[in-house]
């Protein structure tokens, strides 16, 4: 009975995750209160024959944001996307959005930044959403990065217009981090400290004008205090002993070590404040004369801390002293700076109340958030929305998108995307995957192609471009043939772009059903060794992407390559990922291993096109294909059309014609076979004949 339960007993196993997204999409879904306008707007057939509205003839902003779009030093597309985006703003009467598409490299990065920056210095109430945590923290990074290298000496004034919400871990955000300057949870922290009111700015200010007005007086209660805490001492030791022995005698710092250190305490503490001040409190309540006069109180306190620090240690610094007197001058003109800055800020009750995250949303101009994230964003804590703004856009499920388009006060949208790469990874084939971008193309909207791409070499450029985007992109001047590929190029057997037939590997089916091809990883780590010679010898900056659709190969190569290319520090860098894992990255050189081999032209899921686009835009310099040329060519899909064209090219190679990939081959060969042996052997019993 016990061994027929245990034969039929019922094995399970409990797969634990997140539900906040699942619930947030639930919620939004089902929210019959939320602001539907907009999408029930946007979700129709749009018509070529529509006329433009009239709000959008007008001007686009001011003289700053002209100045923004010509320094910035875009190609015409990218500006005619920001400029129409930008005028959707100031439409009134219908809702709308806009579709920017941003196929690879093509600065779809750059054109966004550039855009909130402008939407930042029109003040335009801007939601920004991404489908990832990475994503949003790319498309800040680039707007902080933009926002700095426009600013004055004081880098961080206006940021307290700009937020980040989120969760620290998920984003990656580490202690130091430029981040830290606008993300909420920082930024919370930060301005309760500020504005406590028993510690806060104001009670900071005044310690250090009270100490510089009364420093003498300072001192010597500071003395009083010390010689009646060691008469106490010493009479409780007498009391506790009955012993006439003394207690160690308490030590009372010199007038210049006491100044020095109590200054430096308040001047560095009120100079922190400044800082966080101009930093995190949004433009309206902290003006620019405010932020001049605390950078001169800043030049004012180190004067008197470098002053400090070349006298506190001399005998004649004291009371009456030259010395003495040189101290009171410089910290009477710290003085007269210091009552200039203010004591209070006209900041709203929140603050007072410990309502400091509403502060925060209420004032900001550009808020950061992941699509699920916006579902917090509502009415009473953010205020009302002019724009969103959704990046990688083509990757945001239909049902995730609901929560920002529901967003309080929302008229127009703005999405950035490429509906030709791939889209969210989702595990049904009912089209759950499928984005409001993809969507809307279907329905007929316009995109705004971003016509230039920055990225690719012409001769990597040319296959995708004609295969997926119908020639319609142009390469930049910066993309052809490079210093880098000249000192690199030469001599090598590969060039830019080439196929390297690999005939003779045959795939393996692993754990989880992934395939791999053990020719094709010898082949692939005999290339990526000489790689990291040439890049040794040459003294050439190298970075190198491996990559495939299969999870099983990507282990494969990992194991076959890991910490064998550390040595070269800085200098040589290797990335092994799957296709999925490396959309939005790029390297100097990529190597595609397609893995699969047989004689029917069976590939799976690399026939899907959007993965094969993604896999062939990933180069900079030089893209290499490892496949097997008969299986591909069976296929009927784009790796066919890519082995012509690598013919027609003259950029097919075959890998048993170069002496080093052939005895890799070979070698990979014999092992598979002594595998295969060894366990026919264990199979039929030969093992244990051994084993005896």
């Amino acid at each position: 009975m016990d061994h027929q339960f245990k034969e039929t007993s019922l094995q399970f196993g409990v797969f634990l995750m997140n539900l906040t997204t699942n619930t947030r999409i639930w919620n939004a879904l089902h929210n019959e209160a939320a602001n539907s306008t907009l999408i029930k707007s946007v979700l129709q057939e749009n018509t070529l024959t529509t006329e433009q509205c009239v709000c959008e003839s007008g001007a686009h902003g001011s003289d700053r944001v002209t100045n923004i779009i010509r320094s910035a030093k875009l190609n015409s597309s990218q500006e005619a996307a920001i400029l129409s985006c930008l005028k959707i703003r100031n439409c009134n009467h219908k809702h709308s959005v806009k579709l920017i598409w941003g196929p690879p490299g093509t600065g779809k990065t750059k054109t966004v930044a550039t855009l909130l920056f402008c939407l930042l210095k029109l003040s335009c109430k801007t939601v920004v959403c991404a489908p990832t945590n990475t994503a949003i923290v790319e498309v800040t990074s680039r707007l902080l990065s933009l926002f700095k290298t426009s600013s004055s000496e004081h880098s961080t004034y206006g940021l307290g217009n700009i937020v980040l919400s989120g969760n620290q871990a998920r984003m990656g955000i580490k202690e130091n981090d430029v981040l830290l300057d606008v993300f909420l949870d920082e930024r919370i922290g930060i301005l309760t400290s500020l504005f406590s009111p028993t510690s806060g700015w104001k009670q900071r200010l005044e310690s250090l004008i009270d100490f510089l007005e009364n420093t003498e007086a300072k001192y010597e209660h500071y003395v009083h205090l010390l010689k009646e805490v060691e008469r106490m001492s010493e009479e409780a030791e007498k009391k506790k002993k009955g012993a006439d022995k003394k207690p160690k005698a308490i030590k009372i710092l010199t007038f210049g070590e006491f100044v020095k250190k109590t200054f430096d305490g308040f001047s560095e503490e009120l100079e922190k404040g400044m800082v966080d001040l101009w930093t995190h409190l949004p433009k309206s309540f902290i003006t620019s004369e405010n932020v001049k006069s605390m950078v001169t109180a800043r030049k004012a306190l180190q004067r008197v801390r470098y002053f400090l620090k070349e006298n506190f240690s001399r005998d004649d610094f004291k009371k009456g002293s030259l010395k003495f007197d040189c101290f009171n001058g410089v910290s009477a003109y710290c003085l007269q700076i210091l009552r200039l800055l203010p004591e209070r800020f006209e900041v709203s009750d929140m603050l007072e109340n410990n309502d400091t995250k509403t502060f925060c949303l209420q004032n900001a101009d550009i808020i950061f958030c992941t699509a699920s994230g916006a579902a917090d964003m509502n009415p009473i804590r953010t205020g009302s929305v002019d724009l969103l703004v959704v990046d990688e856009a083509a990757q945001l499920k239909e049902c995730e998108s609901v929560a920002a388009l529901q967003l309080s006060g929302l008229r127009h949208a703005v999405l950035i995307g490429d509906e030709l790469q791939l889209p969210a990874m989702v595990h049904n084939e009912a089209k759950f995957g499928r984005s409001l971008f993809e969507r809307l193309v279907l329905l007929g909207h316009n995109k705004h192609l971003l016509n230039v791409q920055y990225r690719m070499h012409p001769s990597i450029s040319r296959f995708p471009n004609k295969e997926f985007y119908g020639g319609r992109i142009k390469d930049a001047a910066n993309v052809q043939e490079s210093i880098y590929q000249k000192r690199f190029l030469q001599g090598n057997m590969f060039g830019s772009f080439s196929f390297i037939n690999v005939g003779r590997g045959e795939e393996e089916f692993g754990d989880g059903h992934s395939p791999k091809n053990m020719v094709e990883v010898a082949v692939i780590s005999e290339i990526i060794s000489n790689l990291f010679k040439v890049s040794s010898e040459r003294r050439i900056k190298m970075s190198v992407g491996v990559v495939s659709p299969y999870k099983g190969q990507v282990r494969a190569i990992q194991e076959r390559t890991t910490n064998k290319y550390s040595s070269l520090s800085g200098l040589f860098t290797l990335n092994v990922r799957s296709v999925d894992g490396f959309q939005g990255g790029e390297e100097d050189i990529i190597i595609i291993s397609t893995v699969r081999s047989n004689g029917n032209g069976k590939v799976g899921f690399l026939n899907n096109r959007q993965r094969a686009n993604v896999a062939l835009t990933r180069a900079r310099h030089c893209l290499w294909v490892i496949g097997n040329e008969t299986t591909l060519a069976l296929s009927g899909s784009s790796w066919a059309k890519l082995i012509s064209e690598s013919r027609t090219l003259g950029c097919f190679y075959d890998a048993a014609d170069e002496k080093n990939l052939r005895d890799a081959m070979n070698e990979a060969l014999l092992e598979d076979v002594s595998t295969s042996f060894g366990s026919l052997s264990i199979r039929n019993g030969y093992g244990k004949r051994n084993a005896w």
